[in-house]
């Protein structure tokens, strides 16, 4: 019984780390403050995850997973391929810059945006 009670925690204990390493790699001067605030966690709760002693509640995955644009079932374990439901690398990449700007500057990149698709039209891959 304790192995089936532990698998969930070592499995999002892998997903929150592969999280962590990203988020570094992406701007190496992150604190895990900052990383954590991002999803409305302390840092010692974050130190707790990423030594798999603990998980958040319900709502904390919940808000883990949109700040981090993945899937819950990603994020619990879910080792299946990525659905074209789900974003990739480069749309999460946008998503994150969008998401950081303010409401001026969305409503301008929206317009530039706009602009680029009806000039160039859409385009199907």
């Amino acid at each position: 019984m304790g192995k089936v009670m532990d698998m969930p925690k070592t499995r999002f204990q892998k997903r929150i780390n592969e999280l962590w390493q990203q988020a570094k790699d992406k701007d190496c001067r992150l604190t895990q403050t900052e990383f954590s605030e991002r999803f409305g966690a302390t840092r010692n709760a974050l130190l707790g995850w990423l030594r798999g002693a603990g998980q958040p509640d319900a709502d904390g995955f919940v808000r883990i997973a949109c700040s981090e644009n993945v899937s819950l079932a990603w994020l619990l374990g879910d080792d299946r391929h990525q659905s074209e439901q789900e974003l990739c690398r480069d749309e999460k990449e946008l998503l994150d810059i969008f998401r950081r700007l303010t409401s001026e500057h969305k409503e301008d990149l929206l317009t530039i945006a706009k602009q680029f698709q009806s000039h160039y039209g859409q385009i199907v891959i």
